[in-house]
């Protein structure tokens, strides 16, 4: 893959060496040079980015979150075949859209209703991707969208925050610890920050419990500017 691209989609790689006895990082800071697991990353190079969910059905890029659950049903959900073409065609790695910009998850949440669980096909597609990932030796990572239109509607409340932050932070968990019966998250992908200041994100929580739970993910922060 050539570099620039490959830069482009790695944004801000943050430190894969992270102490538990550390102080609490209010804003991690991107490292000088790759540590052991970026280098890994690094060299699996061609990969697999895996963008279905609610606004395929609307045949949208982008959906605002009033979109209902019930109109989530694909056929099928077939990740063995999703996962065995990307071996075939060479790829090390996958990253799944988890839950995008309209807040539909792609996983049976305890903490919102808004997901597969209401939906009209139940398949926990996270568990089921990750599950053929370690079928076919391909690694996984996930991408989460930090801007929720559907749980976070009124984004300019900063009184909201504490509240949807926890949430997020726990989702973070549920996604790491499907991940984690099955194969090690590789990289957890974190986009549209940019419709908050930066202090209003909890990074520094969110860095510490993935160091916690996977300390070989990678965390990825698309700020944009």
């Amino acid at each position: 893959m050539n570099m620039k691209i490959f830069a482009f989609l790695f944004i801000t790689l943050l430190s894969g060496e992270f102490s538990i006895a550390q102080s609490v990082i209010t804003q991690p800071m991107p490292s000088n040079k790759p540590g052991i697991y970026q280098s890994q990353q690094i060299k699996r190079k061609y990969g697999m980015f895996i963008h279905f969910g609610i606004n395929t059905f609307y045949d949208q890029e982008w959906t605002d979150g009033s979109k209902p659950a019930g109109s989530y049903k694909p056929l099928t959900v077939d990740a063995d075949q999703w996962i065995s073409t990307a071996r075939d065609a060479g790829m090390k790695y996958v990253i799944l859209v988890t839950k995008h910009v309209d807040g539909f998850c792609l996983w049976d949440s305890k903490y919102t209703n808004y997901d597969v669980g209401s939906s009209g096909d139940k398949t926990n597609v996270v568990e089921a991707v990750a599950r053929a990932c370690k079928k076919y030796g391909i690694r996984m990572g996930i991408y989460y969208s930090l801007w929720d239109r559907h749980q976070n509607a009124d984004i300019n409340d900063s009184s909201l925050d504490k509240t949807y932050n926890e949430y997020m932070v726990n989702q973070i968990k549920e996604l790491i610890s499907i991940t984690n019966k099955y194969t090690k998250i590789v990289e957890l992908w974190l986009d549209a920050g940019w419709e908050k200041k930066r202090s209003r994100w909890p990074i520094g929580e969110i860095y510490k419990t993935v160091k916690e739970m996977a300390p070989q993910c990678q965390v990825g922060v698309n700020w944009s500017i």
